[in-house]
C-alpha cells in the first residue's frame, strides 16, 4: 500500500530531477568564435587623447603541435580614442565583430607619451573585473604597433616572445626585472620608494631572415616613477649598474683585463646591502655587493686575483655611475632615502622629510668578487 507521504517524497524527487535536467546543460558556454580575447594592451597618449592598441592573437597558433608551423603566427591590432582609457577601449569595442575580453590580457604597454597618465591606466585597467593583477607591464619609446607587430623565431606564437615571456630573457641576460602590474600598483604609491618600468622597442639590427633584417623586442632601458610622478626614460646603458642591485640576479658576462690579456667571466650571484652613518653631517651611505662567478673566456695570461680586482673595479665604477646619473637628473637610483624612510624613519621624519633629497652622500662603495673556477683555462699564479 502506497502512503501519503511517500507519494510526496516521490514527487519531489521527479521535480528535483526534472529541474536538473534543465539546468545540467552548459547554459553559460560561450562559443570561442563569438569572443576576441586581447592578449595585450598598448597606451599612447595623443593630441591630448587616449589612444588604445588592443593584440588578439589566433588560437590555433598558441596550441602545440609536434609538426613545425609552415606560416607566420596570426595577430590583429586594434586601435581606439577616447578622452580616457576606458573611453577609448569602448571606442575600440565600437570596431569589434566579436565581444572583446580582457580575461587573457597578458601585457600592458605604455608609450612615453602616455607614462604620465599611468594612474589613470592603472585605475582603468582594476576597474574592470576581468583584468589580471598578474598582468606584465611595460613601457616604450617605439611606435606601439611596431612592438606588436615584430617578428617570432619559427613562426611560433607572439606569445613566445620578451613582451609575454620575459623569464627566458633574464635567466641568460639580467638587467631589470619584469614587473606585474600588482607591483606596479604597490611601489608607485609606496612613499619615497622607485618604481622602474622596463622599457620594451622593437629593434632590426641583431636577427634576419634569408638576409633581410627582422625586427625583434628589445629591453632598451627603464621608466622611472616615484610617488606618482614621472622622472623620464633611462636608457640600459645609462643605468647599466641597475643589473647589480637587481634582486632576480641571474647571469651576466663581462671582460676583465690585466696587462694586455682579457677574460670573459660569467657572474651569476650578486646580491647587495646599504649601511649609512649619520654621525656629523648628513648620511653617509656605503654600499656592498657580493658576487661570484667563473672564467668562460681567457685571452692572454692572468692571474687569479687579476681578474677579480678589474670585475670589481668595473663593478664599482657603474655603480658610481648610476648614483652621479641619479644625481645628475634628480633621481635616487640606490633608494637612499627610501632606505632612511622604513629603517630610520624617526632620523627621516626630522631631517630628511620637508628637504629635497640631496643631501646623501655615498662614501663607499665595497665590492668583493670570487672567482669560483676557472673551468679549463690555467690561470698564471700571482706574485
Amino acid at each position: 500500500m502506497i502512503t501519503l507521504s511517500r507519494l510526496i517524497r516521490t514527487g519531489i524527487a521527479a521535480a528535483t530531477l526534472a529541474s536538473l535536467s534543465v539546468i545540467a546543460g552548459c547554459w553559460d558556454e560561450v562559443n570561442l568564435q563569438d569572443v576576441s580575447y586581447v592578449s595585450a594592451l598598448g597606451i599612447d597618449y595623443v593630441d591630448e587623447k587616449i589612444v588604445i592598441y588592443g593584440q588578439i592573437i589566433n588560437f590555433a597558433s598558441v596550441a602545440k603541435s609536434d609538426a613545425p608551423n609552415s606560416k607566420p603566427a596570426e595577430t590583429w591590432v586594434g586601435t581606439g580614442t577616447g578622452n580616457s582609457t576606458l573611453l577609448a577601449y569602448y571606442d575600440l569595442m565600437r570596431a569589434g565583430y566579436a565581444t572583446l575580453n580582457l580575461e587573457h590580457l597578458k601585457t600592458v604597454l605604455i608609450h612615453e607619451r602616455a607614462a604620465g597618465q599611468i594612474e589613470d591606466v592603472l585605475d582603468a585597467l582594476n576597474r574592470q573585473r576581468a583584468s589580471r593583477y598578474t598582468s606584465l607591464i611595460f613601457g616604450t619609446t617605439d611606435d606601439i604597433e611596431n612592438v606588436l607587430n615584430s617578428d617570432n623565431f619559427f613562426n611560433q606564437s607572439p606569445l613566445y616572445s620578451v613582451l609575454y615571456m620575459p623569464k627566458p630573457h633574464e635567466e641568460q641576460y639580467t638587467f631589470i626585472e619584469p614587473l606585474q602590474m600588482q607591483l606596479a600598483v604597490q611601489t608607485i604609491r609606496e612613499p619615497k620608494d622607485l618604481t622602474l618600468l622596463p622599457v620594451i622597442n622593437s629593434s632590426g639590427t641583431h636577427w634576419s631572415k634569408r638576409g633581410k633584417p627582422i625586427s625583434t623586442q628589445l629591453i632598451s632601458g627603464v621608466f622611472v616613477y616615484k610617488d606618482f610622478k614621472y622622472m623620464g626614460y633611462f636608457s640600459e646603458k645609462s643605468v647599466i649598474g641597475l643589473r647589480w642591485l637587481n634582486p632576480e640576479f641571474k647571469q651576466v658576462l663581462v671582460e676583465a683585463e690585466q696587462g694586455g690579456a682579457t677574460s670573459t667571466v660569467s657572474i651569476k650571484h650578486a646580491k647587495s646591502s646599504l649601511e649609512v652613518s649619520k654621525a656629523g653631517g648628513g648620511p653617509r651611505f656605503t654600499i656592498s655587493l657580493k658576487l661570484s662567478g667563473s672564467v668562460v673566456e681567457l685571452d692572454g695570461e692572468m692571474t687569479k686575483e687579476g681578474i677579480e680586482s678589474s670585475v670589481e673595479e668595473l663593478v664599482r665604477g657603474q655603480i658610481q655611475s648610476l648614483f652621479d646619473t641619479g644625481r645628475e637628473r634628480g633621481v635616487d637610483f640606490l633608494e637612499l632615502e627610501h632606505y632612511l624612510y622604513r629603517y630610520h624613519n624617526r632620523y627621516w621624519h626630522e631631517h630628511i622629510e620637508k628637504e629635497d633629497w640631496n643631501k646623501g652622500t655615498l662614501a663607499e662603495i665595497k665590492v668583493d668578487f670570487g672567482l669560483t673556477d676557472s673551468g679549463k683555462f690555467v690561470l698564471r699564479k700571482g706574485a
